[in-house]
């Protein structure tokens, strides 16, 4: 495996606020709250908690270019192989393969494949550093950042499991509060009288005949289809978006990284937040510039909470096996009735590209968070509000125990920054709406620079972190750490969480119990849900100081 240049991980020298599921209540001068015990508001900002959320390919040989390998056709040719032969190609063209073999491009394309072994690309996205990928065998190409998939590669057992039932609880452990507990589950209450409601407060409370709870298909972990590869053209869904203020602590465990930029040159009216985040941004330049042409620098966002927490049947474990942390969507503020503004046109401004580190709970929200069919929105189909994709999101015309579907929008609940680009192309201008009409696409994440860990405690034989700034498809499947024997050790998602509450799972990965010792520098795999692996040689040379345990990021060398 080559080598890389990297670059030392530098300490913030700031406190990362505790965990916050930042999203849930909403009224229509726009902010939400968590709708759990501890939600407050502050100069019409809310910061919330939701009450008990912690802080907390095989099939052949691997064919790798490098400049013009053995093999290598140029002038934009295609390069093509069979029955286990390698071939590449240069200048942007695919490189396909069959018998289980990879081909590799130049130019940012990647090379397909047939067996479950993914190519791999050179130059396509930014970062420019050297990555390594593997393959289960062991198998490695060099090459730059990695361009979008050419083919997508779906495991076969995608879709062959269902997610397990959630465990027996009892009521006083559960953590339900006033919501509601269903399936093992917590889920909100509504008045169904009221098409406007998030609680029974004014129904007659918990237990009153209008009170009714909503039902748990839309409080666990959503089975959605998997999404192995993200391409530019995916489709678009209408839907509408809310917001929910500014903060370091989302469920992703992100900290300081998606909220704070240097673009537009936002000001934090919160001085501490100001200063925060200019040395935050002092410290890591790359993580709070822009792409060339489009916002993303705190644009962050929390999808409903189905889709925050997911099952995928190719994933170990049983239930609550994916998080959606990281993944990237372009969204483009409609009129009411669903058109366009034009350029030049009252009322347009540009797209904004979001990336998610949060959730919205449907537990703390049953009006915006529970998904088609289930919202209770109906202030924004009367009176002036005529949305008409808002409410409910469509399709619409779901059951309420319904699956989630291939065309079914979500709701995604912005950061005040991106409000506010979506209603006046200046985030310092406020925003006037609180809900608006949206539609949006799945994109690759156009991030600048490597990716990197956020390292938030760590020591020879247990540590905790992130990954943050990965592009194409932005979110992570896996991550192992090399044991000091040299084997690999796989991290799991942060196992501090109620089951009775799964939307509010941390996107923390943390070592196993009797994993270790692991000697310093410690190196780590990285693998996107499209099975491509990078590794990161050395990345973790110290362990966090006890100044430090709130996180340090690391600077990993490498990107997808």
């Amino acid at each position: 495996m080559s080598k890389r240049n990297l670059i030392a991980g530098v300490p913030v020298g700031i406190a990362i606020f505790s965990a916050v599921v930042g999203c849930g209540s909403s009224n229509m001068s726009g902010n939400t709250s968590g709708g759990g015990t501890g939600a407050t508001t502050t100069g019409g900002k809310t910061s919330s908690s939701s009450g008990g959320v912690t802080g907390s390919s095989t099939g052949g040989k691997t064919a790798a270019s490098s400049g013009g390998a053995t093999g290598s056709s140029t002038g934009g040719k295609t390069g093509s192989t069979s029955g286990g032969t390698t071939g590449s190609s240069t200048g942007g063209k695919t490189a396909a393969s069959s018998g289980g073999v990879t081909g590799s491009s130049v130019g940012g394309v990647t090379g397909s494949s047939v067996g479950g072994v993914t190519g791999s690309a050179m130059g396509g996205a930014s970062g420019g550093a050297t990555a390594t990928s593997t393959d289960e065998n062991g198998g490695s190409n060099a090459g730059g950042s990695t361009g979008s998939s050419a083919q997508c590669i779906v495991p076969a057992d995608a879709n062959t499991r269902r997610e397990a039932a959630y465990p027996a609880i009892d009521a006083g452990k559960a953590g339900c509060g006033s919501w509601a507990l269903e399936d093992n589950v917590c889920c909100a209450q509504y008045c169904n009288t009221d098409n406007t409601s998030e609680s029974c407060d004014k129904c007659g409370g918990a237990g009153s005949a209008q009170c009714t709870p909503v039902n748990s298909k839309a409080c666990i972990s959503g089975q959605w289809p998997e999404v192995h590869c993200v391409g530019d053209n995916e489709d678009w869904h209408y839907s509408r978006s809310t917001h929910f203020g500014l903060t370091s602590g989302g469920a992703c465990q992100f900290g300081f990284y998606g909220l704070c930029t240097t673009s537009d040159k936002y000001t934090y009216t919160d001085p501490k937040l100001a200063a925060d985040c200019d040395a935050f941004c002092k410290a890591y330049p790359d993580l709070c510039k822009d792409p060339a042409d489009v916002s993303l620098r705190g644009n962050f966002a929390a999808p409903q909470g189905n889709y925050y927490t997911q099952f995928w049947p190719s994933l170990d474990g049983d239930r609550d096996n994916y998080l959606s942390c990281g993944e990237c969507f372009e969204l483009v503020r409609t009129k009411q009735d669903g058109t366009e503004y034009q350029p030049g046109e009252t009322g347009y401004t540009p797209p904004v590209v979001l990336q998610v580190v949060d959730s919205c709970p449907c537990s703390a929200n049953s009006k915006w968070c529970c998904g088609s069919g289930r919202d209770h929105c109906g202030e924004i189909t009367s009176g002036s509000f005529d949305f008409k994709y808002g409410c409910p999101t469509p399709p619409g015309d779901l059951p309420p125990d319904h699956e989630p579907q291939v065309d079914e929008s979500i709701h995604l609940d912005l950061s005040d920054i991106a409000m506010a680009r979506l209603q006046s192309s200046d985030p310092n201008k406020g925003i006037v709406d609180g809900v608006i009409p949206t539609k949006y696409k799945r994109v690759p994440c156009p991030v600048v620079g490597n990716m990197y860990v956020r390292l938030i405690q760590g020591g020879d034989y247990y540590f905790a972190l992130t990954v943050v700034n990965a592009a194409n498809l932005g979110s992570i499947a896996k991550v192992e750490a090399q044991l000091a024997s040299g084997g690999w050790a796989t991290l799991v998602r942060d196992q501090n969480y109620t089951s009775s509450r799964p939307q509010e799972r941390t996107g923390n990965w943390v070592t196993q119990q009797g994993q270790g010792p692991f000697a310093l520098p410690v190196s780590l795999r990285i693998t996107d849900p499209s099975g491509r692996s990078v590794v990161a040689d050395g990345a973790i040379k110290a362990w966090p100081t006890a100044a430090q345990q709130d996180g340090v990021y690391i600077d990993t060398g490498v990107q997808f």
